[in-house]
């Protein structure tokens, strides 16, 4: 397959710098029509042999739970140095094999400093922040890769974040007015839309396996509580790497439910 895929890219490369004539040309291009209905027929044929195997093992909806590593990015920080830590809670609906739906809650917080941080002799920014976050975001999967036993998509969502930025003291830095401009009030709920890419495994006792990379994109520039005093356009960002473990519910159910084979033996005794 990925010979046939080179090929098409060196042929589309070669022909068409040489394609002059009309004929040339159409013979050219269903040509190229015909390559791409092979590699769609091919494609099929493979997602019906694992959508038979993912329904053997009936993953048709995955109750997931993972640890993640966050960082900031903003006015406090220019790349995405400082990681903390977070807790996550979702499910994943797998019956289709293309597009699958998404939900998810996670528990962490972010930090950010830069003690040499200036803006102008009159600003008095916080040069430090800390800030619990709780997200809840609804996303839209596409799995572009799909195997007996690995699974690989791509992600975007919609959900909102709260926060509460504090200084090395423990206050709440969004009461400290003297910290922003004058006027300067906003709130602690934000929107985001996530963007992700991840990869999940399949093992043969049925548990999945996975690994998630997501830009969160808040809508708010106050996370570090710094917008008007800050040297960056733009809100802030928040980068989240994940692994988890994911559950079919038919392996919950099996778990809570007593097994009624040896409920009978049970009542006879």
């Amino acid at each position: 397959m990925k010979l046939l895929v080179q090929f098409f890219v060196c042929l589309c490369l070669v022909r068409g710098k040489k394609l002059r004539h009309k004929t040339s040309f159409m013979k050219f291009f269903l040509s190229i029509i015909f390559l791409c209905l092979v590699l769609t027929l091919q494609g099929q044929d493979s997602l019906r042999v694992v959508e038979d195997t993912f329904q053997r093992y009936r993953l048709h909806k995955l109750w997931e739970i993972g640890v993640g590593a966050n960082a900031y990015k903003g006015d406090l920080a220019d790349s995405y140095a400082l990681w903390s830590s977070s807790v996550h809670f979702g499910v994943k609906f797998a019956k289709k094999k293309r597009w699958n739906g998404h939900l998810n809650l996670g528990i962490g917080n972010v930090r950010g400093q830069n003690y040499a941080y200036e803006f102008d002799e009159n600003a008095t920014p916080n040069l430090f922040f800390r800030t619990n976050i709780v997200t809840i975001q609804a996303d839209l999967q596409y799995n572009f890769l799909r195997s007996n036993h690995w699974i690989a998509y791509l992600s975007q969502g919609v959900g909102l974040i709260r926060f509460l930025p504090k200084n090395e003291q423990g206050e709440r830095l969004q009461n400290l007015l003297a910290s922003r401009s004058v006027g300067e009030i906003y709130g602690n709920v934000s929107a985001i839309f996530p963007s992700s890419v991840g990869i999940m495994y399949l093992l043969k006792n049925g548990y999945v396996l996975g690994f998630q990379a997501s830009l969160l994109r808040p809508t708010t520039d106050y996370l570090d509580n710094i917008s008007l005093w800050g040297k960056k356009t733009g809100a802030d960002r928040i980068m989240l790497c994940k692994w988890h473990i994911a559950i079919p519910t038919w392996k919950i159910r099996k778990f809570f439910v007593p097994n009624q084979k040896n409920e009978k033996k049970s009542t006879r005794q």
